[in-house]
């Protein structure tokens, strides 16, 4: 039963279990919080990370065990589409968190023509006609599916994979050597205007008007030397022969082992690049004093090309960015603690600033567990160890992000499953056996409060806003133990305590693969049409009013296409795969064509 508590003279109403936490101040005696600040110099910043990295190596190199005489990295073998106009047909955009900020995604259109990468090239689909005009051959490394970011006719084509290495039996990845692979594209006369190669992966990329910033997650590259494990002596005087040994090259590794670098190629001619110590920061007053990760924000405008990336690094560890147009974040959780530390840059003109910083208990779900309005960030996360999670309102206070008000005790027992903040409200669901959807009011920073909550089994896993007062989830249904039983859509109103007005269960479809991937789902509001790549392959095909959803049928592509994304331009419901592109029409869903990929 929901309990409800009267609010008196502006103090908040809560649902039982939930608590408002007022701005808190640091007590006498504590750490101060925690910030980003610069080394001294390129021999601070070596000291530094040769002291961390010794510190985490051990028998098997870094955290775990690895191939030895390999590089250092070779161990690891072993988170709606608004209508956008122009001269053409309306058409349905990514689905990206924040109206005006891109995210990369596998199929890009801008209305008159349809982008993506599949077998080897890049495919350029005239709408039209719904003809493939141009198919352009990339490198070996986009063999793979890519995502793309468009700017005009410009693009920039991402694939993070392994570096390659020639071997006898053929071309083999070097075992955990990440590698970005970005080429700069022009689309109107189709070529490959430049390239840059990065050890490292990709967290993510945002783009605002035609710039882009680039997040690439680093570590050491460094080689341990070989050591023999034969022979029947002690095991454990092994270890700590190869730990010591490790720690040895550790401490002889060059600046260039840890700093971030890059090559980039223009019209032939490669210029190598490494972060300067000058724009390396790393956490001050961080309890994690071991890292020896690196993140870098790369700068790249499409309309102008590579440039020299103009970088900014951290020492810190990273797997969730979330942009705005004036800002842009980049979490993770350092190693060995339940924390997360989260970094605010200003974007404007030129490379990212660094803003603020802070670092706060418990894990993070995705980029839509943090939300900035009207200069608030709202970071929602779950703590395992309490098994309780929190809403957090954050104000940038000189070099620091201040708590000014929280809101926990929220699905006490269970974990965060989605978020989503839409201007002051907010809206969380945890999950163990039964699914509490809570409402949240967010109005006045310092005092947020919930609405209430809504407790039905199963779960939602993506939550999209649809129109004014309505909130759809997408998710599982489950039995009374917290079992899956098939994909279920929900309609919520929220307009106060959230209720229910229609579900759709589909107890023969496992899942969605919007559960997984957010870019997955459509929602094209003139129409209410709303698309879901299911488990299967299929694209389910709902129209989703104001107070119902209705199932109008579904979309497959020939032999082994799986369905991937979908996307709307004018009157016509385009579906990709891996095996082409099919068109119906988006009222009745009748075939208009198909384009395979192979001709």
């Amino acid at each position: 039963m929901r309990r409800a508590l009267t609010a008196l003279f502006g103090v908040p109403v809560l649902l039982a279990g939930c608590q408002s936490v007022p701005e808190r101040s640091p007590q006498a005696g504590e750490a101060p919080p925690m910030r980003l600040v610069s080394y001294s110099g390129c021999g601070d910043l070596l000291e530094s990370l040769r002291a961390s990295a010794a510190a985490r190596v051990g028998p098997y190199g870094f955290d775990g065990p690895m191939f030895y005489g390999m590089d250092a990295a070779e161990k690891n073998l072993a988170a709606s589409a608004a209508p956008a106009s122009g001269a053409t047909a309306p058409y349905s955009g990514t689905n990206v968190h924040e109206s005006g900020v891109d995210e990369p995604d596998l199929v890009k259109t801008d209305g008159s023509r349809v982008f993506t990468v599949a077998e080897g090239r890049l495919q350029i689909i005239d709408a039209a006609s719904r003809r493939v005009v141009h198919r352009l051959r990339l490198p070996r490394e986009f063999r793979n599916p890519a995502d793309l970011l468009i700017s005009g006719d410009r693009a920039l084509l991402l694939s993070s994979g392994f570096r390659m290495t020639a071997k006898p039996a053929g071309l083999l990845p070097a075992p955990g050597a990440d590698e970005l692979n970005v080429l700069h594209v022009d689309l109107a006369a189709p070529k490959v205007l430049g390239s840059l190669k990065a050890g490292g992966s990709l967290v993510d990329a945002r783009q605002v008007g035609s710039v882009a910033r680039l997040v690439l997650r680093t570590s050491p590259d460094i080689r341990f030397p070989g050591f023999d494990w034969g022979g029947p002596s002690d095991h454990e005087k092994k270890e700590k022969r190869a730990a010591e040994l490790n720690r040895r090259a550790v401490r002889k590794a060059p600046l260039e082992a840890f700093q971030p670098g890059y090559d980039i190629t223009v019209d032939g001619r490669k210029t190598s690049h490494r972060v300067p110590c000058e724009r390396i920061s790393h956490p001050r007053n961080s309890k994690d004093g071991n890292e020896i990760n690196m993140l870098t924000v790369l700068t790249v405008d499409l309309a102008r090309g590579f440039g020299d990336g103009d970088p900014v690094s951290v020492v810190a560890d990273g797997d969730t960015v979330y942009g705005t147009a004036r800002s842009l974040y980049v979490t993770g959780s350092p190693w060995r603690r339940p924390v997360t530390q989260i970094h605010k840059f200003e974007i404007g003109e030129g490379r990212p600033r660094y803003a603020a910083s802070t670092e706060l208990r418990g894990r993070l779900l995705n980029q839509y567990s943090m939300s900035e309005y009207e200069g608030n960030l709202r970071v929602a996360v779950t703590d395992d160890e309490k098994q309780v999670s929190t809403v957090h309102v954050l104000q940038p206070h000189g070099p620091l992000l201040r708590e000014v008000g929280s809101l926990t005790g929220l699905g006490r027992g269970e974990r965060i499953y989605s978020v989503r903040f839409a201007g002051p409200r907010g809206y969380v669901v945890t999950f163990r056996q039964v699914d509490p959807l809570y409402a949240l009011d967010l109005s006045h920073p310092r005092r947020p409060r919930s609405l209430g909550e809504l407790k039905i089994t199963g779960y939602s896993a993506y939550l999209h806003p649809t129109a004014e007062g309505r909130l759809l989830g997408v998710g599982r249904e489950a039995d009374a133990k917290g079992r899956a039983r098939g994909a279920q859509i929900s309609l919520f109103d929220v307009t106060g305590s959230p209720r229910r007005l229609s579900r759709l269960h589909l107890p023969k479809v496992y899942d969605t693969q919007v559960e997984y991937d957010q870019h997955a789902f459509l929602h094209w509001a003139p129409t209410g049409l709303t698309v879901l790549p299911d488990s299967g392959g299929r694209a389910l095909v709902l129209t989703v009013k104001d107070d119902a959803i209705t199932r109008e049928g579904s979309v497959k592509h020939p032999g082994q296409g799986h369905i991937r994304r979908s996307l709307v331009i004018g009157d016509t419901l385009w579906t990709v795969s891996s095996e082409g592109v099919k068109v119906n029409d988006a009222a009745t869903l009748a075939q208009r064509a198909w384009i395979p990929w192979r001709h």
